[in-house]
């Protein structure tokens, strides 16, 4: 993602096994990290997320919408101008 990017509310809902949790590692540019409920239309949370950060979830919130909020510009001392989200997910 780079300044001005964001990803809308969505679920992780494509694997064939959702029990499993999701781990999304953040690196470079801080950012906003959107997280609903069941429903679209749910209250989000915010969380500010930096450099190094893990999020994890699974069990009843596994389908909850998430996203994240437009970047806001930005240079990170080893990434420059972009943020990389890496993402885990059972897939098989």
């Amino acid at each position: 993602y780079e300044p001005g990017a964001k990803m809308s509310l969505h679920q992780d809902r494509d694997e064939r096994d959702i029990g499993a949790p999701i781990v999304s590692v953040s690196l470079g540019l801080p950012a906003t990290f959107l997280f609903g409920g069941l429903k679209r239309a749910d209250k989000t949370q915010r969380y500010r997320l930096a450099h190094g950060d893990v999020v994890v979830w699974g069990g009843p919130a596994r389908l909850a919408f998430h996203g994240v909020a437009p970047l806001a510009d930005g240079e990170h001392a080893l990434l420059g101008r972009q943020r990389i989200n890496l993402t885990f997910r059972r897939a098989r």
